[in-house]
């Protein structure tokens, strides 16, 4: 089976995006890793990576950013949102893990998880349990002799 691959957007030293790269790659995912203070997203990026998710989202509200654009008190249109967080990247909750056509915003190990099929302390190749088949015979046994 060919290794997983992801993308790991994320930006200054924080210690949950340590931790949950770590995670990650202990779990065998291959990240790409970006660090959007060092090489900012473009709006052409972001409108491709956010696509038609709610970008509120992905909002950092505890940032600073966040109160001083007054997004505290009024989302703008989504163009005018878009660069914002090309201007400002803390506008931006982090990090955001993407695969193919998932992806995961913050540091949530339940959903990481999910998206990689792994447990969560990291093994990988794990038995994922699957949904019992509603349409599945089910067999009675008879106790009775």
């Amino acid at each position: 089976m060919a290794p997983k691959r992801a993308q790991f957007l994320t930006y200054g030293d924080d210690e949950r995006c340590h931790d949950a790269r770590k995670f990650i790659e202990d779990a065998g995912v291959m990240l790409d890793v970006r660090d959007i203070a060092e090489n900012p997203l473009s709006v052409y990026e972001l409108d491709g990576l956010l696509g038609y998710w709610d970008i509120s989202h992905f909002l950092n509200r505890m940032s600073e950013a966040y109160s001083k654009y007054g997004l505290d008190k009024k989302l703008p249109g989504r163009d005018e949102l878009l660069d914002l967080i090309a201007k400002d990247h803390t506008l931006l909750r982090r990090p955001i893990v993407r695969s193919g056509r998932l992806m995961t915003v913050g540091y949530d190990r339940r959903k990481i998880s999910e998206m990689f099929r792994i447990n969560q302390n990291g093994d990988r190749n794990v038995d994922v349990p699957r949904r019992r088949n509603r349409n599945a015979r089910v067999e009675q046994f008879s106790t009775a002799k």
